[in-house]
């Protein structure tokens, strides 16, 4: 019995150093980044963990708007499940999961995972930290924030063993806050953990392997499908981004030139850097349209999609802060020079994003 405890810490010892280890190479392919995060993240730091902790007071306190509540309920799940999937390698130790099966027990590896999954999942901790500072009687009053925080960690464990079905999941709760229906917060999160049950029966729908690649649009159109993670994290931190001003609109509304001018930056910010992958593709399969004769043509369809993303989430931004024609037409350049600097010089693409970001918001 001693001996197996021992060998468990052993194990959740080694578990440990992979997964610290690979957070910190995952960070150093950040280099590109670094200066724009001790610019503007560093500074904000502490603005970004009051936001957290005030949409988590909104969930909480929701009874008068229930709707407004479980939406951004959503948008947290959302947000959780992006950070974990980028994380999820490190919690998982992918690279050496199968020398792990082999010499170890399942439930080992399953309460390992749990441990990580929880160590990782900020928001379910600060979740945490809200629900200690509640009190009986608060509780009784919002029993629907204990579900918020079951499906907190339903989310990290669909990430590592259900990822198709919290693609449904998130994909189903999204329409049922978005439908026109009256429900309390309670209704609200006992529809979402019926969702999150129900997703894990859902057959899986596979369209990529149904579709004949024979053509470009049909190559990157199949290559999306296959990633939809790319840009499902992207449009994720931009609606949860444009929410979150939505909010400083209502309370600032003569900022809304300046407001605007920062959206429109984000969204050239998450839409051009979708060129790092388009480039990895290209890179990957540039050979075999080389043979085909189609190189031109396959390097020119390589700057579309994020072009395309780019058009697409513009009229997000436009249609939810307002409509000013004049960022269509900067936006269209300003994209294209990112994409050029993710092509050609990537160490340059956050620096140089950040002051054109600096002098649109003082023009503005």
């Amino acid at each position: 019995m001693i001996d197996s405890f021992a060998s468990y810490l052993s194990f959740l010892s080694y578990r440990y150093l992979a997964y610290t280890t690979t957070l910190k190479s995952m960070l150093s392919q950040l280099k590109s980044f670094s200066l724009l995060f001790a610019l503007v993240l560093g500074p904000a730091f502490l603005g970004m963990v009051l936001l957290l902790f005030l949409g988590l007071g909104k969930i909480v306190d929701s009874h008068a708007a229930p709707a407004f509540g479980a939406k951004l309920a959503v948008v947290y799940l959302l947000l959780e499940s992006v950070m974990l999937w980028a994380m999820a390698p490190a919690i998982k130790n992918e690279k050496n999961r199968a020398f792990q099966r082999s010499l170890y027990k399942f439930s080992w590896r399953v309460c390992a995972d749990c441990k990580l999954i929880l160590l990782s999942n900020v928001w379910l901790i600060a979740s945490l930290l809200v629900a200690i500072d509640l009190s009986l009687k608060q509780w009784l009053q919002v029993p629907h924030f204990l579900l918020f925080m079951l499906l907190q960690w339903q989310c990290g464990v669909f990430v590592l063993y259900k990822p198709r079905a919290l693609f449904y999941s998130l994909l189903l709760t999204s329409v049922l806050v978005l439908l026109p229906i009256s429900l309390s917060s309670m209704q609200y999160f006992l529809g979402f953990i019926a969702i999150f049950g129900c997703s894990t029966l859902l057959p899986p729908v596979r369209i990529s392997h149904k579709l004949k690649v024979h053509s470009l649009a049909l190559f990157w159109l199949s290559y999306f499908i296959q990633h939809c993670w790319s840009l499902i994290w992207r449009g994720a931190v931009l609606v949860a981004f444009l929410l979150a001003l939505l909010q400083l609109i209502a309370v600032r509304n003569d900022f809304s030139y300046l407001i605007q001018a920062v959206a429109f930056s984000v969204c050239v910010l998450l839409t051009s850097s979708l060129q790092f992958d388009c480039l990895a593709v290209f890179k990957k399969y540039r050979l075999f349209f080389q043979s085909n004769n189609q190189d031109k043509p396959f390097y020119i369809s390589q700057f579309l999609p994020s072009l395309i993303f780019f058009a697409v989430a513009l009229i997000v931004v436009t249609s939810m802060l307002g409509t000013n024609l004049i960022y269509f037409f900067i936006g269209a350049v300003w994209c294209v020079l990112q994409q050029y600097l993710a092509q050609k010089k990537p160490a340059q693409f956050a620096l140089v994003w950040f002051f054109i970001t600096i002098g649109i918001v003082l023009l503005a």
